[in-house]
């Protein structure tokens, strides 16, 4: 799913409340203390069309090129956004690659050399994005991020080390760049291009790590200090992931949070297009949201994301799902207008089409929160729309 608004909310009371029962006669006052159980809505009276209203399994991996991209979608989740680094760029640039690395046409622009597949061969997967300063293109500053995993340390170094060296044969006129902090790592830079790239491996990956100035301020110590706090971010985080083993990666789980089931499937036409439907736990999903912060994250306390047909997030809490209400749902400064919801609904929604003027075609969108979760789904007529989030209310009913 690209990018759209998802919303800002209003609040709910959503936690469940801790109950006492009282058991035997009132002269025998017992107390038994236990959760309160949220009954199961009847949803027999929805209208959900021909959307499917039972969960369906995703399962483990197909094949070696499935199971690479899951991994890579695993390891998304522990790539640092630029933004962490300087809140300036908070704009994301599409068509610079990815998100999941498997070969060379993944990083398209941002590796210029014609030997990466030869040279990264044994590549287990990778994950790459751009982000921006929110200014005319012609002027912004960019920062791009790649992750490469390799089976072990030794074979991190190697590609390390010759994809710096293909970098110099390709460009004659690069020069090497000492980055103080990182003195392992293989940095270049042309006199005169406000461009820095470099190489960095740590364990078994290779962070890539480019900073171009499009308005060709060429401040090389700024530059590297760029560079460097974003690695700053980028180096604890690959501490955190745990790389799924050699000898299961190949039966990889799919669905490990069971999230995807509780979302709508991609069609095979449009997951053909746009690839597979994807679950993530964290920065990962932030690609595919359109969203520049991580507040939605901490603040919604965020366990898992399915991004399908529909997008599903999942809270720890119901006082998370109501952050994520407030966080996520449109607000009146934005350019969408209410419109009619589905009823028969047991929480909040809401339904949005967006300002004709503002887009090449009309669209609309429901924003749905109940019990642990937030839901957000697309549509373009408002019978299919509603039928649509009537059907994704069901799967998180169930």
């Amino acid at each position: 799913m690209h990018r759209q608004q998802l919303a800002r909310l209003r609040k709910v009371v959503a936690a469940l409340a801790t109950a006492t029962m009282l058991t035997g006669a009132a002269s025998c006052g017992s107390v038994v203390s236990g959760q309160a159980v949220r009954p199961k809505p009847d949803v027999s009276g929805l209208e959900v069309g021909n959307y499917p209203t039972e969960p369906i399994q995703v399962g483990t991996a197909k094949d070696k090129e499935a199971a690479r991209y899951r991994e890579g979608e695993r390891l998304g989740d522990f790539v640092a956004l630029p933004f962490e680094a300087d809140p300036a760029l908070s704009r994301m640039v599409v068509g610079t690659g990815g998100p999941v690395v498997l070969n060379r046409k993944d990083m398209q622009a941002l590796v210029i050399n014609d030997t990466f597949d030869e040279v990264a061969a044994d590549l287990t997967a990778g994950w790459v994005h751009t982000w921006a300063t929110d200014d005319d293109p012609a002027t912004a500053q960019e920062m791009s991020i790649a992750v490469l995993m390799f089976p072990d340390a030794p074979t991190a170094e190697r590609v390390a080390a010759g994809l710096e060296h293909d970098d110099f044969t390709f460009n004659t006129d690069n020069r090497p760049v000492q980055l103080p902090k990182y003195p392992h790592a293989k940095a270049h830079w042309r006199p005169g291009v406000a461009s820095l790239g470099s190489w960095t491996n740590k364990d078994r990956y290779v962070v890539f790590a480019k900073f171009d100035d499009n308005s060709n301020r060429t401040d090389l110590p700024a530059m590297i200090q760029r560079t460097e706090s974003l690695l700053d971010i980028q180096m604890p985080l690959l501490d955190e992931f745990e790389p799924t083993p050699a000898d299961q990666l190949e039966n990889i789980d799919l669905d490990p949070d069971r999230i995807l089931t509780l979302a709508l499937p991609k069609s095979e036409q449009i997951a053909a297009a746009v690839g597979p439907s994807s679950t993530f736990r964290g920065r990962g999903a932030l690609h595919f949201l359109g969203l520049s912060s991580l507040e939605f994250l901490d603040k919604g306390q965020v366990s898992a994301i399915a991004l399908a047909e529909t997008v599903v997030i999942r809270s720890k809490s119901g006082q998370g799902a109501d952050a994520l209400w407030e966080l996520l749902r449109p607000d009146d400064a934005s350019d969408s207008q209410p419109i009619a919801a589905p009823t028969g609904i047991d929480g909040r929604v809401e339904c949005f089409q967006r300002k004709v003027e503002q887009y090449q075609r009309p669209s609309s969108f429901c924003v749905l929160q109940t019990g642990n979760y937030f839901a957000h789904v697309e549509g373009v007529q408002i019978q299919d729309l509603h039928q649509k989030t009537s059907a994704q209310y069901t799967l998180l009913a169930r």
